[in-house]
């Protein structure tokens, strides 16, 4: 018995296959470039899971795939994408017509990565809010095993504003982040190039990290502050190929709880544990 899991993106598709019994061990994935046309980039994830599925044997029970954007999950319909061409796109009622015995989950990415890695770490009863700073900021916070979906739109915390009154997202994902040190500096160099001068003590890369560690320690302040999670976890391209920033923004968060009686909020930051395959995970355990 298979389970297919798809992370749609709208540079890359990743897709992989795992055992209905280990859904979080892939057994076997492919990435490939996202088609630009509705019909041909559904077309590649069928594509795709075939190839995966070649020379295999047994059913498919669950096909679950995570995606940005506009969704309703109710409906199974894709409503809007940026950087997807998919417009009220019926993407579940077309999976279950190729696997109609199978069981066809659609989440947002936000929500399949939270769950991966949520139920990796067996957590039943905890509240956890997962945090990712790649090419975009956002958050998904689950509380007894659910996410939580407010109104309809949650996680945007990319959009709430920094000390300075501009989005978080345009000065602290990655694109901003390399093009805020850019413009301090003159040098024209790539974010890893800043990130390996920045841990030789490079005098004019330091203070600028520094600041945007700031920024990222003060929104996870708030979140200990205002929900008082047990574990905020730091996923994302930034944050998976560099753990020492996870581990300096979490001494940074740890260091603005003076009062004693909120020292048991002290220690609480997490690194991923499922990285760059968070997605998949995460679906597969849905």
């Amino acid at each position: 018995m298979w389970v297919l899991s798809g992370d749609i993106g709208g540079t890359k598709l990743a897709l992989a296959i795992s055992k209905a019994e280990e859904p979080a061990k892939l057994v076997k994935q492919i990435e490939v470039k996202s088609p630009q046309q509705s019909d041909t980039l559904f077309q590649a994830i069928i594509d795709g899971f075939q190839s995966l599925l070649e020379s295999e044997q047994g059913d498919v029970t669950k096909v679950a795939v995570g995606l940005p954007g506009v969704l309703d999950i109710e409906q199974g319909l894709v409503i809007y994408q940026q950087n997807l061409p998919w417009r009220n796109f019926p993407l579940v009622e077309k999976l279950q017509a190729h696997y109609p015995n199978a069981e066809i989950i659609m989440e947002t990415d936000m929500t399949t990565a939270a769950n991966g890695e949520y139920k990796i770490r067996h957590f039943q009863k905890e509240t956890m809010i997962y945090m990712t700073v790649s090419t975009g900021i956002a958050c998904c916070t689950i509380h007894e095993g659910n996410a939580l979906r407010g109104a309809g739109i949650p996680g945007e915390v990319g959009f709430s504003l920094t000390r300075e009154g501009e989005y978080l997202e345009w000065m602290g994902s990655g694109p901003a982040l390399q093009k805020m040190i850019q413009e301090k500096t003159g040098d024209e160099a790539t974010l890893e190039q800043f990130f390996k001068r920045y841990y030789e003590n490079d005098a004019r890369i330091l203070p600028i990290i520094h600041t945007w560690q700031e920024e990222i320690a003060h929104k996870i302040h708030t979140f200990l502050m205002l929900l008082d999670p047990h574990v905020v976890v730091l996923g994302g391209g930034v944050m998976n190929h560099h753990p020492q920033m996870v581990k300096e923004i979490a001494e940074k968060v740890d260091a603005f709880f003076t009062l004693p009686f909120f020292e048991h909020k002290k220690g609480r930051i997490q690194a991923s544990i499922n990285k760059g395959d968070a997605g998949l995970i995460g679906a597969a355990l849905l």
